[in-house]
């Protein structure tokens, strides 16, 4: 297919978020002295994912969403708490989170030797993402980050991968590929700017993967379960 530039997502392709997510909002409970509970912490998880969904809308701004879910999911509980002051404690733990995605590593690196131009789009916070990356030794494999956070628009918008394929010297949209776990934010997005798309698709059978893409109307070029099963593709 004659890929030469690789853009790879970081939360649930290179970095295991869902591992860091649930530490960090553990630890930030503890720290607000308020009781962790299974319930609570799904209810978290509906709520952000919901906020996610409006920022990848362009509804909202990730600085205004992160500085009201904590405030939001308290009021759920009839309790009053500053939205800010949490986010910041849960901000402190999330930017030490460098869980990996099994093999992550040896995939890059052999990528990096072999010739790829490797770059990371991401949704999020720049002092987080930037943080991790680093804190994990990721981001020496990687000539430039971007991160929604920093460029002031993110991922699906034509706005992100515009400035993507403005800051990558002799981009080619048919020599790219983009590879990420989340069909709305990342092969939405690539599909958009007119790129290839690897949906990274881990721990689900083909049914629910097939279900998924059904009901999203979404289509990747090309599907993995495993970092790894990238190289059969390139």
């Amino acid at each position: 297919m004659g890929y030469r530039i690789l853009l790879f997502d970081v939360d649930n392709t290179l970095l295991d978020f869902d591992a860091n997510e649930a530490e960090s909002f553990r630890s930030m409970m503890e720290e607000m002295g308020e009781l962790w509970t299974e319930e609570i912490y799904n209810t978290y998880k509906e709520l952000n994912r919901d906020l996610w969904r409006s920022i990848e809308r362009g509804e909202i701004s990730v600085e205004e969403g992160v500085n009201c879910r904590f405030s939001n999911l308290m009021a759920r509980y009839g309790r009053q708490v500053d939205g800010r002051l949490w986010e910041q404690a849960y901000r402190r733990y999330l930017n030490q989170g460098i869980q990996e995605i099994p093999q992550v590593h040896q995939v890059l690196e052999k990528l990096k030797a072999e010739g790829y131009e490797l770059y990371v789009i991401t949704n999020g916070v720049e002092e987080t993402q930037t943080s991790r990356m680093a804190r994990s030794g990721l981001d020496t494999y990687f000539r430039q980050l971007f991160i929604s956070g920093k460029i002031g628009a993110g991922k699906p918008s034509g706005e992100f991968f515009d400035y993507v394929k403005s800051h990558v010297e002799q981009f080619d949209a048919k020599a790219a590929l983009v590879i990420g776990d989340s069909l709305t934010s990342d092969i939405r997005g690539g599909i958009d700017a007119g790129i290839d798309t690897c949906w990274f698709c881990r721990n689900k059978r083909e049914d629910e993967r097939e279900k998924e893409m059904e009901e999203r109307g979404i289509r990747p070029s090309c599907i993995i379960g495993e970092l790894t099963e990238l190289f059969g593709i390139l």
